[in-house]
């Protein structure tokens, strides 16, 4: 199978959100192993592109979920309340594009500066 139809595959699958355990097996024993090395990968990356990770901490209102939902139509959004490693505040991560608006993560920054300047 050539990489564009296995691309094609992944794609389809990715959009329909759908793999049976039965097109497993078919991909599983008519693959090759580098076809097959092809098509994890390439399903891990259009998972990766296609779902927006949002992490946050306390509660996310109505009107952000809303617009975060407006920012991305076309993709798959996960909520995760995480309140124990983000201390308050958001953190997105979309493909590999991570946007961290987390007091966690600005307290890191500023101890980070600290240490520089020492």
């Amino acid at each position: 199978m050539k990489r564009l139809q296995i691309k094609e595959l992944v794609w389809s699958i990715v959009k329909y959100d759908e793999l049976s355990e039965k097109n497993l097996n078919w991909i599983i024993s008519n693959f090759s192993r580098k076809e097959l090395k092809l098509f994890m990968m390439l399903l891990f990356k259009e998972i990766k592109n296609n779902n927006i990770l949002v992490n946050f901490a306390g509660t996310l209102s109505e009107t952000n979920k809303n617009k975060i939902l407006e920012m991305f139509p076309d993709k798959k959004i996960i909520f995760n309340r995480d309140d124990e490693t983000l201390v308050g505040g958001i953190c997105l991560e979309y493909g590999d594009f991570v946007f961290d608006c987390s007091v966690s993560a600005t307290i890191k920054r500023i101890l980070n500066v600290i240490k520089e300047a020492l």
